[in-house]
């Protein structure tokens, strides 16, 4: 091990010691120019800038060009004057390329006259596109089969034995891994945008490794810095804790790891999300529950630190208790992007892996327990899984019901039966209980004394309808049955518009209504919360001929009622702005106002499809993308009180509130 993580090291040694020189022609001397391979980060406006510097030393030469070229066809041509100063005359050019699913070329000329020049340089396969970095230890290395698979359009930066120099991901050192090049591939595919990663992971390196600054992290820093992208780092990926979750003390890894973000927060300032992977189940040995509040600590990071993503690595195919397959690092690839394209590519959608919320009681008898998970989750639960026994194992196989694997109070296998509803997992007791805590998944599988055991736990697991994994947490708190009561929803059309009503739940402190189109095959939805004292809403978006399922529950922090629903189609003709009223103002109602924690939008005329948040000085402070969404819901809670102005993004127009904010 220590043999493998020397080997890294030194590889990282040869990449970060490489300097960038001017490079001499004889004729000129090229200060600043493009390298074969090059990715340049884009801007705000899907470019990126192309610098050509330099100094003509040569008597003679009138000007000095530079042709683009772009998949091989001339795309672009400029021409400067040259001015001598003594023996030299300099030259710069700025050429801009699109961050697209094309390469372009470059060649340097120095020209006596029109048919007389003489060409210094020419640079090939140069894109625009985004910048991130894998860190971690070996399934962050993620190469346990030599994987073939390249792509013009994934990059990479590094060394594999001589100058540091750009090439194909995989290609050339360090390679960025089977997920990472998936990653690079899906991104390619689905948003025609070229990537860079580097991955500067090492097998078997613990955080004290990972935070050291003349060892790995130093290194993959110059590296990044080298390339020119560092201040346009859109994310870090980070994969690591094994070796913590292994040793004598697991929970060295949460106050290590809280180091390591605050080196982030120093050197990586402008990083806009770092992922973090809470660990699979692996075993052997004793049983250890101290690894369970360590996945719990990776679970629930975002609360601490919200640029920190957690995202569930358990339950892909292929673990051998270790380490994934070709098959499992590409599965994880492909998530990663659909996290991605919520946050970095415009992506309506929101997806992440399920986290739990709260859990609690929900029969007076105690023999149902409710989990709920994040709002815009549907929940799945799993059939059985058969899997083949270790040797001396009593069975020859055993058959894994998901059931078995919640703990109740440290104890397995109290559960009768599951089931799933929205974004909801309930669970009935095979008798009743006073269990105080729930746990998902064992700490490690297998451990030693159990009678059969499979070599590895592969499932089942809680997924959602995306196929993401439900991360496992740790002895959760079950709140106690509370009756909220029973909940009424009415509808009826008034004025032209849905009009709901829905009766009082003395204990609830706010409600969530969801709306559904019941011709939507794909069961999306959208989410309104309401205060504990608003129990009208009148939706002016509905529109005419389309039939609406609405759905409604009260909930507390402990507790939910049963959902009231109904469905409408509504006959009328849909509401007509008044002449002369500003439409893009009427067309968005924004409430309430003053706020606490969830702004609710709602536009009549067009989908919503970005909200903004700035403060009174202009500092955008939070964002949300939306899939054209009549109805989006913008939570606040992580803010604190003053004024904000509201940016509304729907269809081609834009309206702004003066949103109030109190604590």
């Amino acid at each position: 091990m220590k043999k493998f993580i020397l080997l890294v090291f030194l590889t990282f040694i040869g990449s970060s010691v490489f300097k960038v020189y001017a490079q001499q022609s004889g004729i000129a001397i090229l200060d600043k120019v493009p390298a074969d391979m090059q990715l340049f980060a884009r801007d705000s406006t899907n470019q990126a800038d192309i610098e050509f510097l330099g100094r003509v030393q040569v008597q003679g030469y009138a000007y000095f060009s530079v042709v683009k070229y772009r998949n091989k066809e001339r795309n672009g041509y400029q021409r400067k004057a040259l001015q001598y100063n003594g023996s030299q005359a300099p030259f710069n050019f700025t050429f801009k390329i699109k961050a697209e699913l094309a390469e372009y070329a470059f060649e340097i000329y120095a020209c006596k006259s029109g048919s007389d020049s003489t060409l210094i340089a020419r640079r090939d396969n140069v894109v625009a596109g985004d910048f991130y970095l894998i860190y971690g230890q070996s399934n962050a290395v993620a190469w346990e089969v030599d994987y073939a698979y390249r792509n013009e359009f994934a990059r990479t930066y590094g060394s594999s034995g001589g100058a540091a120099a750009w090439g194909l991901s995989n290609a050339i050192g360090q390679r960025v891994g089977i997920f990472g090049i998936e990653f690079q591939r899906v991104i390619a595919e689905r948003y025609q945008i070229p990537t860079c990663i580097l991955n500067g992971s090492a097998a078997g390196a613990s955080l004290i490794d990972l935070t050291d600054k003349s060892s790995f992290y130093g290194h993959l820093l110059s590296a990044a810095r080298e390339t020119g992208l560092l201040p346009s780092l859109k994310a870090i990926f980070y994969w690591q804790g094994e070796t913590e979750a292994s040793s004598n003390d697991p929970l060295t890894w949460a106050p290590r790891f809280d180091k390591l973000v605050q080196m982030w927060k120093e050197d990586y300032p402008m990083v806009k999300k770092i992922y973090v992977f809470q660990l699979p189940l692996f075993g052997g040995g004793p049983y250890d529950d101290r690894i369970g509040l360590l996945r719990e600590q990776q679970r629930t990071l975002d609360r601490k630190y919200p640029i920190i993503q957690p995202y569930a690595a358990l339950g892909a195919e292929g673990w051998n208790g270790f380490h994934y397959g070709l098959a499992g690092y590409l599965q994880l690839g492909r998530d990663l992007a659909d996290l991605a394209g919520y946050n970095h590519y415009g992506q309506k959608e929101k997806i992440s892996s399920p986290s739990l919320q709260k859990a609690f009681f929900s029969t007076p008898e105690k023999d149902e327990i409710t989990m709920v998970f994040e709002d815009y989750q549907q929940m799945v639960y799993p059939k059985d899984t058969i899997a083949v026994n270790i040797e001396g194992s009593l069975e020859p196989s055993s058959v894994f019901s998901m059931k078995d694997y919640f703990y109740l109070n440290a104890e397995w296998k109290k559960l009768a039966s599951g089931r799933a509803e929205a974004n909801k997992i309930i669970v009935k007791l095979k008798e009743p209980g006073n269990d105080s805590t729930i746990k998902y998944l064992p700490s490690k599988y297998h451990y030693a004394g159990l009678l059969n055991a499979a070599w590895v736990y592969i499932g089942p697991f809680l997924k959602n309808t995306k196929g993401l994994r439900a991360f496992a947490f740790h002895h959760n708190k079950i709140f106690p049955y509370t009756n909220l009561g029973t909940l009424t929803l009415a509808s009826a059309e008034q004025e032209k518009q849905v009009v709901l009503n829905w009766n009082k739940l003395p204990d609830a402190t706010g409600y969530m209504l969801e709306r559904f189109e019941t011709s939507d095959t794909l069961g999306a939805h959208e989410i309104l919360h309401f205060p504990a004292n608003q129990l009208e809403y009148t939706d002016p978006s509905a529109k005419k001929g389309v039939a609406y399922i609405y759905r409604i529950r009260g909930y507390s922090d402990q507790s939910e009622s049963k959902f009231a629903s109904t469905t409408i189609t509504k006959q009328s003709e849909d509401i007509e702005i008044i002449l002369g009223e500003d439409i893009q103002e009427l067309s968005i109602n924004v409430y309430p106002n003053p706020v606490t924690d969830f702004i609710n939008i709602v536009s009549t005329t067009s989908g919503i499809h970005l909200v903004e948040l700035f403060t009174m000085n202009g500092k955008k402070v939070k964002d949300a993308g939306y899939e054209n969404k009549d109805w989006a819901t913008f939570n606040v809670n992580d803010l604190g009180s003053g004024q904000y102005i509201l940016r509304v993004h729907h269809g081609n127009k834009i309206s702004t509130r003066k949103i109030v904010l109190v604590r």
